[in-house]
């Protein structure tokens, strides 16, 4: 079977509800990056931007309840083109329909929390949040370009 067929690639991590698992990250992106070829700047992308969303969802969208289940899934739909997908079972919650908050400007506005969202449009070259029938799926894409 030839042409332009999707390609199959996925890889699954799935995580519970605690601060603590967020250390798995870093350890299973580099698997993917050794894998697929994905350069530095872009697993730095995909690290930052899975932390914020997933500490997100264990304070915010859990309240810190123990033992609730993320499922992340990474995909390669088209070649360059990267796909983290987080899925929970929190209450739905759309962090797109969120406006950002105002940049900082001076070390006196810097305050814990509300730029993750800043950070999520900065690093992610596509976001895209969709209600499931037991929570929140948000797929994260990034480009690989030249400039990496």
């Amino acid at each position: 079977m030839t042409g332009n067929v999707k390609d199959a690639t996925q890889e699954r991590l799935t995580l519970q509800s605690r601060m603590s698992e967020l250390s798995q990250l870093s350890a299973w992106i580099e698997r993917l990056a050794s894998r697929y070829s994905i350069p530095g700047a872009t697993q730095f992308a995909m690290n930052l931007c899975l932390e914020e969303v997933l500490s997100n969802i264990i304070q915010h969208g859990y309240c810190r309840k123990p033992d609730r289940s993320i499922l992340i899934n990474f995909s390669r739909p088209r070649t360059g083109y990267f796909v983290l997908e987080v899925d929970d079972e929190a209450p739905p919650f759309n962090p797109l329909d969120v406006p950002e908050r105002p940049a900082l400007n001076t070390l006196d506005d810097l305050r814990i929390g509300g730029q993750g969202l800043r950070l999520l449009r900065r690093f992610a070259d596509g976001l895209e949040y969709q209600a499931t029938p037991t929570g929140n799926r948000l797929s994260i894409g990034f480009c690989l370009t030249d400039l990496q």
